[in-house]
């Protein structure tokens, strides 16, 4: 059987509110530094739910700098970060290192990833069986709080905008306060970006 590849996107929300009162300096990430592997296994361990995948982490990551110039129109693309998820999902089709830096370098803002604002989507795949891959992100959505992820709600029709925020438990609210140097608030959002031809 073929494996499966489904790009997830973790929408995470910085707290500047220090940086802002003058008390710390901007915060700046090198992702030369950040441990891809740890930061895969630190998601695999949260979302253990005992399904055979295998999650898989690039070694940069977007910025909100990236996603405000798409909003107001002063650099191409949408503000959803598709075509990010794209090139990260014909890499991994291709190889098991997702080393992203040249195909999304034109997609940055701010190219310098020695010295970039700390991440504000956090893109990763997951891969595996069909139905392994679509339980796990389902219990990903369930585990942050994501209320849109019940299926009696969809099924009702009874999803609201808010049901699709989650809430980032402490512990991995802190893990990525302390690799990327800046505290990161609770919410967060979910959403899949990108996938291998659904298998029939």
């Amino acid at each position: 059987m073929s494996t499966f590849r489904h790009v997830l996107g973790l929408w995470l929300v910085p707290d500047f509110s220090a940086v802002e009162r003058g008390e710390i300096p901007p915060p700046h990430v090198n992702y030369d530094a950040l441990d891809t592997r740890d930061v895969a296994e630190t998601l695999s361990k949260f979302n253990d739910c005992g399904e055979d995948v295998a999650i898989s982490v690039p070694n940069d990551a977007v910025d909100q700098v990236t996603v405000q110039f798409r909003l107001t129109g002063r650099v191409a693309g949408s503000p959803q970060c598709e075509d990010f998820a794209l090139e990260l999902l014909n890499m991994a089709e291709r190889t098991g290192y997702l080393d992203t830096r040249g195909c999304w370098a034109e997609l940055h803002a701010l190219p310098n990833r020695r010295h970039a604002p700390p991440p504000v989507l956090l893109l990763f795949v997951v891969s595996g069986d069909f139905d392994g891959v679509m339980v796990w992100s389902q219990q990903l959505r369930m585990r942050l709080g994501i209320r849109a992820a019940d299926m009696l709600k969809q099924i009702a029709g009874d999803v609201a905008d808010a049901d699709y925020q989650g809430h980032l438990p402490s512990e991995l609210a802190m893990y990525f306060g302390r690799i990327f140097g800046i505290p990161y608030r609770r919410e967060c959002l979910v959403t899949g970006l990108a996938s291998s031809p659904v298998p029939y």
